[in-house]
Formats: C-alpha cells, structure tokens, sequence
C-alpha cells in the first residue's frame, strides 16, 4: 500500500522538479495548473499576504477583515495588499499593517497540518476603503459575500491567486481557474483511502486532468457566482503534490460549514 507523507507548512513555493514524485499531502504550494490571467477588477476582493515576498492569499469579507486558511498565520508581523492586479504595479493599491498575533484568529480546532478547520481571520483596524475607484472606473477594492445558504456550494466556480503556473514561474498577474467544485462526498471517494478530507472540506476536481490538484494560493478564494453576486464558498487548503502531475481534488475549507465561527468572531 502507497504510504502518504503529510508535509508540515509547506507554505513557500517549490518547483516542481524538486518535489517527490510520489503524490503527498501537502498545503497548496502557490499553482494554479492550466489557469489563464484574469481581467482586473475580477477579483477586487482578493488580497496577497507578503512578508518581504507573497506567501499567501486572502479575501476581504468586511472592511475590517480578511478570511484566509489558518496556516497561512504563521508570521507575527505582515503585510495585506488589497487592490493588486499586477504584481509590478501597486499604483492603486491600499496596504494594512498586521503588526502583532494578537490582530488574527486561527480556529481553536486547527491543528497545525492539513486537514479540517483550516480558517483563519485578519483583523484591520483601520479598515479597507472600498469606495475607492480605479483609473478605469471599476471598483478597487472590494468585499465578497459569504455563502448565503440560498445557492448550492458545488458546481461551477472560479479560483484566483498569483501562484507559479505550469511551468513554475511566478506570473506578474492575477491568474483564474475555472474550477468544477464538489461535495465532501464525492472528493471522498475520489482521494487515497487515508486522505485527511472531512465533511468541513469541499474540492475541486475534473477526472482525468491536473486542474483539480493543488490549484491556487493557500488561503486564497474559491468563488461561485450566483444572481445575487459573488459568493466564497472555499478557502485553497491543501492537495497531493506534485502540483503539475497529480490528478487528484484540491481541498478546501468549506466557508458555509465555518459560517457561525466567522460572524461570531468577527462580532466580537
């Protein structure tokens, strides 16, 4: 039997010929396979987390808070950008200091590797100005709705993040995957045995195809869009690594399930 070797924190970006060819457990290490540049202003939601670098994504749920994946929550001071589009270009961007652990809320159920209750919020006190307008018109900045238990959470959906493509390369602009997003069951059934996914978890996947494995930034958004706007119904979690090869679902932490938690931490 193939044994699975989970990694711990594996936050930073690899390439791909220096990974195991064995597929492994592991955080979703910054790619999106087969994804394409998304237009700007797509995603006026998303954030990058950068301690000197990018090493993680987030999304602003509220002027004053940021939803990522717990692990991404590991630096006691960072940086949030909001407003990015092309990594060259931070003319129109806003940024917010998180200058101690005392500003962000890991969930009291993580437990430090993959697997469930990878969420994670960032306060900001000063708070994002989502009113402000780019050169074009479009809307900067902006919040993204959490899931409002109207619209199904499985489906068609979209993924965003900055993470290295196919070829490894860390691209300048903000990539997009259209993603077939599934429930805990069928990514069950579609994962090693002894995968770690829970009934907190839903997945991306095509059969057949890399798309669905390791797509994304950690702690990034996985969005669905219904008539009422945009909703998040994921957070990128984790995957089996090699990013480029493996065919296996992308896991992520189910918004809908951490519903309660999000506004009972956000409140207070």
């Amino acid at each position: 039997m193939k044994t699975f070797v989970v990694f711990a924190l594996a936050i930073a970006s690899v390439s791909a010929a220096s990974l195991d060819a064995i597929a492994q457990p592991a955080f979703a290490s910054g790619r999106i396979i087969n994804g394409y540049e998304a237009e700007k202003g797509e995603a006026p939601y998303i954030v990058s987390l950068k301690s000197g670098s990018h090493f993680c994504a987030g999304s602003i749920i509220d002027e004053n808070w940021v939803l990522t994946a717990a692990h991404c929550l590991i630096y006691d001071s960072f940086e949030v950008v909001a407003g990015l589009h092309s990594r060259n270009d931070e003319s129109e961007v806003q940024v917010r200091q998180v200058t101690s652990k005392s500003q962000y809320i890991v969930h009291e159920g993580y437990g430090g590797s993959v697997g469930p209750n990878d969420i994670g919020l960032i306060h900001i006190p000063d708070g994002f100005d989502l009113n402000a307008l780019s050169r074009d018109g479009s809307a900067a900045v902006n919040k993204v709705s959490l899931p409002s238990g109207k619209y199904e959470s499985t489906g068609d959906g979209k993924l965003f993040g900055w993470g290295r493509d196919n070829s490894g390369s860390l691209p300048n602009v903000l990539q997009t995957l259209d993603a077939n997003i599934i429930g805990y069951s069928e990514c069950k059934a579609a994962l090693p045995l002894l995968a770690p996914v829970k009934d907190v978890n839903i997945c991306s996947y095509t059969a057949g195809t890399t798309d669905g494995a390791c797509n994304g930034d950690s702690g990034g958004p996985l969005v669905r869009y219904t008539s009422d706007g945009v909703e998040q119904v994921g957070i990128v979690s984790w995957g089996y690594t090699p990013c480029a090869t493996t065919k296996y679902p992308s896991i992520y932490t189910s918004v809908a399930a951490y519903k309660k938690w999000i506004t009972e931490n956000t409140s207070s």
